[in-house]
């Protein structure tokens, strides 16, 4: 299948964690995260992005959204589109107002006025070389993924989008990302009945489940750092390898995808 879906990166959206980031949902019993050292490990991507040549556009937190720094949630950007989610977790409804203003040249759509019924989170979208993947899961529906399949539409009328239903992880990308195209990388943890075969799947071992969170821009492939399966792969398809802390927001059920929108 023609490869067509993965536009080049040349700019991200990012916004401070809030000091009281530890008030946000979370299902890892990891302990509570030091504010501190996650602001170090935050400055050390932001400066990772930058080194990139990437135009970052950082937003100073808003204690209002304790998780709100997980600016990939709320807002899934394809091409000129800007498609506004409804989590089906209620305290983060509503995070996307304060981005759009720094999204002009976007064309908004919003998930709850094409299916008021839809839920979803950008965390469960994985848009990989040739096709949409959307998890269905405790945040987002059936309904949401036909309300972004429509959106998409809009931009691409050929656009694939599957629902991949799965349990075990809070985000689809907490357990599976594209490396390269048509490779992904698999936390164990995630478990699905849908059909990875048209890809090239690499299951890491459990205890490196974290590290299936993988965030390629353009040339560059970030991954967390500690992890030696993921880099060993990421050498073959890479030769710029960022392997970034992400200890203090893994405790928050983040990785490096949550961090960031990129357009």
């Amino acid at each position: 299948m023609t490869q067509h879906l993965l536009p080049k990166i040349t700019r991200t959206l990012s916004r401070r964690p809030a000091k009281n980031f530890a008030d946000g949902i979370t299902t890892a019993d990891m302990g509570a995260p030091n504010y501190n050292i996650a602001m170090e490990q935050y400055e050390v991507y932001l400066k990772a992005l930058r080194d990139r040549d990437l135009d970052v556009t950082l937003l100073e937190a808003d204690a209002r959204f304790p998780d709100g720094h997980f600016v990939e949630d709320p807002l899934i950007l394809y091409k000129d589109l800007a498609f506004v989610c409804y989590s089906g977790a209620e305290a983060r409804q509503g995070e996307a107002d304060s981005l759009l203003p720094h999204l002009p040249q976007h064309r908004v759509m919003r998930l709850h006025d094409m299916n008021p019924d839809g839920r979803m989170d950008g965390g469960d979208v994985l848009i990989c070389a040739d096709r949409v993947l959307v998890g269905v899961s405790e945040r987002t529906n059936l309904a949401g993924v036909n309300a972004l399949r429509e959106a998409l539409q809009t931009v691409d009328s050929s656009i694939r989008v599957d629902a991949v239903a799965f349990s075990g992880v809070l985000h689809l990308k907490s357990g599976l990302t594209e490396l390269a195209p048509n490779v992904l990388v698999h936390d164990p943890a995630l478990k699905t009945d849908y059909d990875l075969s048209w890809a090239t799947c690499v299951t890491l071992p459990a205890e490196e489940g974290y590290a299936a969170d993988v965030m390629p821009i353009n040339d560059t492939i970030f991954i967390p750092a500690g992890y030696p399966t993921v880099y060993e792969l990421a050498t073959q398809y890479y030769d710029d390898i960022v392997a970034l802390d992400m200890r203090e927001f893994q405790k928050m059920d983040g990785g490096l995808t949550c961090l960031s929108l990129r357009y």
